[in-house]
This record gives C-alpha cells, structure tokens and sequence, in this order.
C-alpha cells in the first residue's frame, strides 16, 4: 500500500498549564495485555475470506479463533481506521473537557495515522479551546504496545500532556524491537516475499528476522535456519542490548505460540531475575499480515 506523507500534529490548540485531565487514545495495533494499563484502545477491522470481524476491546473475534482460522487456509485483511471513527472516539472525550494523546500505528505501514491527523483538523473547529496531540510511534504490535504501556506508567506519575508527548518521542528511539516469522506463507500472500522465496525458506525452515526501522517500517534484517536457533536469536538480541532494561520491562509477543513465548520469558528472567517481562498475544490486525507463530520482543 502507498502511504502519502503524513503531517504529524504536534500540538493544536491552546497552549498553557495542564489545568485540565488527558486521555491516551491508541489503535488495537498495540499488542498488550490491555488490562494493564488506563488508555483508550480503538478496535480495528480484520477479514476472514469475506467476513468482517472487528479486533479489540468488545471485538467480535477471539485471537485463537482467528489463528486456527487463517492456519486453515483463510484470506486474511485489515482495515484502517477512517477519519469517521477517529472523530467519534475523540468527540467522546473532548465533549467531555478533556484533551488527547494519541499514540499511533506507524504511517511507515499504514494510513491510519494520517486518517487520525485528518480529523484533528476537522475537529479543532469544534473545540478550539481543547489539544489534540498525535504522535506517530514509527512502530507496531508490541513494540507500540510497549510504548504506550510505558506512556502510561508515565502518565499515572503526573506528567504534563506536552511533556509526556516529547517523551514518547524520545523513547521511541530509544527502544529495540525485533520479530522471527514462522510462517512465510502469509508474507508472501501478502507479497513482502516470492513465492519461491516462500516455498525455498518453508522447505528448509528458514525464518525470517525483521525489525522495525527508523521510519517505521518493517525491514528483514536476518536469516535463521530452524525455529530454535530464530527464538535463541531473540534472546541473544536482548543480551547484546539490555544494558538500560535491565530491571525495567520487556515485552514479549506471540502469534499464537504461547508456549516459545514462555521458553524466552524463562530464559530471560532466569539471567536478569529484576527484569518485568509481560507475555501478550499477537492480535489479528498484525497477524493478518505476519501469520501464526510469530515470535517478537521489545524493550529499551
């Protein structure tokens, strides 16, 4: 998909002291255990052949049932989030007197973000005297997850709206993120590889490594040759760059493959038992586009 430059919004509206309450708004991009923290999540349409399911909070679909359906063989979509459903999300909480930080899925792999700072525009006609501040993470999954959970944390310390805002700016520079894809199938349904590539990389268990660049988008960074060696990889990753995490969070994702997300949880804490690591599913919207039996970390 062709995504046209986005204009971020920093900040629109009345600058001044943060004498009124905020609300951190994110997509259901953000892979998390959502019951973790206080912020807004705005469900996200997935396909299964020619029905639509709609993914997060009071979503339609369980992950599980998505999973088993796509490893049948199901076409699996998304969609993004039109500007229509970001006015009635922000409306909510603006009519209410309060502002907004929203923390968005990358525009490096959708247009979604761009959808958000359309009606910003639209809606600070409405209500001049609010801010609406939206933030581009350049990220996805649990590394977006990662960043509002942390957004969050911040937030319940008492950080002003602005500040808290250049501060996710900040770290999310700051953060590592690394994926392994079990499934080349899907990455090539969704062309990111040939079909040979695909049908090569199935027969010898070649697992892809991806990260997520400085401009938001997926990049495939290495090769592993088997399951074991691409989940050793994550955990050699977080070795070589744990310095700063060491005693903070880490996040660990999971396509439906609880069970190598725990062994790289074990692994983890069992050498750095101060660290929080959080093990979270792997929702349909990036699983639509990475299949069953992704693995990803992500921390700072």
């Amino acid at each position: 998909m062709m995504v046209l430059p986005v204009r971020v919004v920093h900040s629109v509206g009345v600058k001044g002291v943060d004498d009124v309450s905020y609300q951190i708004i994110t997509d259901a991009t953000a892979d998390m255990d959502w019951s973790l923290w206080d912020v807004c999540v705005i469900p996200m349409e997935v396909r299964l052949n020619n029905l639509t399911y709609v993914h997060g909070p009071n979503g339609t679909i369980g992950i599980p049932d998505f999973y088993k359906a796509q490893q049948a063989g199901a076409e699996t979509g998304t969609s993004q989030i039109s500007p229509y459903e970001f006015n009635r999300v922000f409306e909510k909480y603006l009519s209410q007197g309060m502002d907004i930080l929203y923390l968005g899925f990358s525009s490096g792999m959708s247009g979604t973000f761009q959808n958000s700072c359309l009606t910003v525009d639209e809606l600070m006609k409405q209500y001049p005297e609010r801010r609406i501040i939206c933030v581009d993470t350049l990220a996805a999954s649990v590394m977006e997850g990662y960043l509002v959970y942390e957004a969050a944390r911040k937030k319940a310390e008492g950080i002003a709206l602005e500040d808290l805002a250049d501060w996710v700016k900040a770290l999310r520079k700051q953060a590592y993120c690394r994926f392994v894809v079990d499934d080349l199938n899907t990455l090539k349904r969704g062309g990111r590889i040939s079909s040979a590539n695909a049908f090569v990389g199935t027969t010898l268990q070649i697992k892809p490594i991806l990260k997520i660049n400085e401009k938001g988008c997926l990049q495939m960074i290495d090769k592993k040759r088997g399951r074991k060696k691409s989940i050793n990889d994550l955990l050699n990753y977080y070795h070589t760059n744990s310095m700063k995490s060491i005693g903070g969070v880490v996040v660990i994702g999971h396509g439906n493959c609880l069970e190598d997300a725990e062994t790289l949880r074990d692994a983890i804490q069992e050498q750095y038992p101060n660290t929080k690591v959080i093990v979270t599913h792997v929702g349909p919207v990036i699983g639509a586009h990475t299949g069953a039996g992704m693995l990803s970390i992500a921390f700072c």
